[in-house]
């Protein structure tokens, strides 16, 4: 009995060093492990310090400054290859703007004003303003982004951008009234997340342009309208800048312009609530500090005609909006008569384009505005015809989320 208990307990004995000496074994090599890894990593960042090093003593010694051939010609070129997931460089200033970083904007709020439907229902009425209740599906937005690759898919020469416009319920209505339309909320979704998905549904290199940050800034000023749906001029005019801080162009100033005003303005939704009628707008519009002249069609088929670029005998009451190129036309052109770039455009729009697109003529000998709903022909061929290099979609959410208006524009490609 004692004999085999003596040789178990040898046994364990043995059976005890021997995990001793492999457990030594395996320590001593995972310090080994942890010696060669540290190795390795320490020589990559020698290594990489000694390139980061010799690309620095190469700009220096090569020329890597703000010459013409240094640095202003990488942000050229960062522009030029702007995608839908694509920084986009900012040349009005010293920082980088990201088409796909939206801001929060800061809506003023007491906290406890709430708001109710209007009459008609797709109108919630808060703090005597009319605001537009908006939906949108992974659909609809992919549907207007494919849209849009689909003409530059077509027309790989041209240069298109796309400008979704937010209306005004994004900036005047607190994110606390917006819900499904119970306990006091209004059925309405957030704007900038349909704007961000359609901009990050391009097949094709369409260039986003983001004007949602520019109103942001500006959401204390008056850039849309209380009693109506569209934005104002000067909410358009923040767009422009937008777009031409995105482009690498230099923005016209507004105070080289001379301002005029309608008062007195009847809005569309006007009549949707009694509040609206003591809260009436005005119509702010800019005279440029050139010489301009503009070229309309009244109907398809018609011959254009010359005319001014703003309707300016445009009365108070509810059609002053139309002071904006004479309201809308299937074909109107914009003309700075003093430039001579040999630069045009074209503006695809419904009627937020209107009060955007004569500021263009700034930076572009011609201004094509486009309004899909009235032309009729080729937006490509007439493009060609007329020696127009770009294009730019400018629509406001509620259209570019509506399947017939989608269909509209495809209807002229």
């Amino acid at each position: 009995m004692y004999d085999n208990y003596d040789d178990t307990r040898r046994a364990s004995e043995a059976l005890r060093r021997s995990r001793a000496a492999a457990r030594k074994k395996k320590e001593r090599r995972r310090r080994l492990l942890i010696r060669r890894t540290i190795i390795v990593l320490v020589g990559a960042l020698i290594i990489f310090t000694v390139i980061y090093l010799l690309v620095l003593l190469g700009k220096a010694v090569f020329g890597g400054g703000s010459g013409s051939g240094g640095n202003s010609d990488i942000v050229q070129s960062t522009v030029s290859d702007i995608r839908g997931d694509t920084p986009v460089a900012n040349l009005d200033g010293d920082s980088t703007a990201d088409v796909l970083t939206f801001k929060t904007p800061a809506i003023h709020d007491d906290g406890t004003t709430a708001g109710h439907y209007s009459s008609y229902g797709s109108v919630y009425i808060y703090d005597r303003m009319a605001c537009e209740l908006f939906g949108w599906s992974e659909g609809s937005a992919k549907d207007y982004a494919g849209l849009v690759s689909e003409f530059k898919e077509k027309n790989p020469n041209v240069t298109v951008y796309n400008m979704i416009v937010p209306n005004h319920t994004e900036f005047a209505l607190p994110r606390r009234l917006i819900g499904d339309g119970t306990n006091g909320t209004a059925a309405t979704m957030i704007q900038s997340e349909n704007i961000e998905a359609i901009y990050k549904s391009y097949t094709a290199d369409v260039k986003p342009i983001n004007c949602y940050n520019a109103l942001c800034d500006h959401i204390d000023e008056y850039i849309y309208f209380n009693t109506d749906h569209h934005w104002s001029g000067l909410g358009a005019y923040y767009a422009y800048t937008a777009f031409c801080a995105q482009t690498g162009q230099t923005a016209l100033k507004l105070s080289d312009c001379e301002e005029h005003t309608i008062t007195d303005f009847e809005g569309t939704l006007t009549g949707y609530d009694i509040s609206l009628s003591d809260n009436l707008d005005t119509v702010h519009w800019w005279q440029f500090p050139y010489q301009t002249h503009a070229m309309r069609q009244d109907s398809p088929g018609e011959e254009l005609y010359q005319t001014t670029v703003y309707y300016e005998d445009e009365p108070s009451g509810s059609n002053s909006y139309g002071v904006f190129i004479w309201g809308d036309s299937p074909i109107f052109v914009c003309c700075n008569d003093e430039l001579d770039s040999g630069k045009k455009i074209a503006v695809v729009k419904e009627s937020y384009g209107n009060a955007f697109a004569p500021y263009l003529t700034n930076n572009y000998d011609e201004v094509h505005v486009i309004d899909y709903r009235h032309f009729q022909g080729s937006l490509s061929s007439y493009m060609q015809e007329n020696g127009i290099g770009e294009v730019i979609f400018v629509n406001n959410v509620m259209s570019a989320n509506t399947a017939d208006h989608v269909d509209w524009i495809r209807s002229i490609f």
